[in-house]
């Protein structure tokens, strides 16, 4: 079920025979829509792959939900302060549609890194990865008009206007539902 997954870690550095039967032996689950993989205040205990479905994560501020991350197959999606750290986090984790997931438990993946250290270099490119696209997305929120930052979305991640609610895209980009109807209203001419 994580082929998909490995042949994306294969483009990054060579994956061994080892690593990838121990990886196709991850816990898969069948998770329904709507269902929170963590609360605020709890500890990240897992990384996540999404083998099929939608994941957001978000926290809330004064009562309101922000949006902070959207994740889609073949991505990892987890609470990044709170399974580094090992502390309970401020972010809710759920499920947008029903989704399969495969899971690795934060020590079996410390494990991984012992027993497999070509996985290291995996690790640091998909961290990479992520770290740029939170960078991307702090310079969106802080440089760009609603109209900018709404463009941006549409040619990086159109499938998720169909996929997404437009009240959780308009918290992800930092609006409020009104202003991102009048955006889309504005461009839609």
């Amino acid at each position: 079920m994580l082929q998909t997954f490995i042949e994306q870690l294969k483009r990054i550095h060579p994956v061994s025979v080892g690593l990838e039967q121990y990886l196709e032996a991850l816990e898969i689950v069948e998770i329904p829509k709507h269902t929170l993989l963590l609360r605020e205040g709890q500890t990240e205990d897992f990384a996540w792959i999404i083998i099929k479905g939608l994941v957001r994560s978000y926290y809330i501020k004064d009562g309101e939900e922000i949006c902070s991350r959207f994740n889609q197959e073949d991505q990892i999606v987890l609470s990044v302060v709170s399974f580094y750290s090992r502390n309970p986090g401020y972010e809710f984790v759920e499920t947008l549609e029903d989704c399969t997931l495969a899971r690795i438990h934060y020590d079996k993946l410390q494990a991984l890194y012992q027993e497999f250290p070509e996985f290291n270099f995996h690790a640091r490119a998909l961290t990479e990865y992520y770290f740029s696209l939170s960078e991307l997305r702090l310079y969106l929120l802080r440089k760009q008009s609603a109209e900018e930052r709404y463009r941006y979305f549409i040619d990086h991640y159109p499938e998720w206007l169909l996929r997404v609610p437009l009240k959780f895209i308009a918290s992800f980009l930092g609006m409020q539902l009104e202003t991102l109807s009048r955006v889309r209203k504005k461009i839609s001419r």
